[in-house]
């Protein structure tokens, strides 16, 4: 399984161009089995909001582009911008140093 999380931040006054955008972005990605989002101020930058997306094991690298194709119409809003990390869990970060998390 890959996880990724998507940072984002825009504007206050942006808020209701990215919910309209959101509506009109496809409910399923290809290789996804899970999204959540989760939204917060972000002080002086305006919103922030934190996508976890989960992949099928395996299919990291096939669902990234679908991940990517989905937030490109953002990039229209004046103010808004992201960061896209790749997540590992604990217990294979632990893995690679040869120890194992219970």
């Amino acid at each position: 399984m890959g996880i990724y999380m998507v940072t984002l931040w825009y504007p206050p006054d942006k808020g209701a161009d990215i919910a309209k955008i959101i509506l009109k972005q496809p409910r399923e990605i290809p290789f996804v089995t899970k999204w959540r989002v989760f939204n917060a101020a972000a002080g002086l930058d305006g919103l922030k909001a934190y996508h976890l997306i989960y992949t099928e094991r395996g299919k990291a690298e096939e669902a990234m582009g679908g991940i990517i194709k989905y937030f490109m119409p953002f990039l229209n809003v004046e103010g808004f911008r992201y960061i896209f990390e790749p997540l590992m869990g604990v217990s294979d970060s632990y893995a690679l140093m040869g120890m194992k998390w219970d």
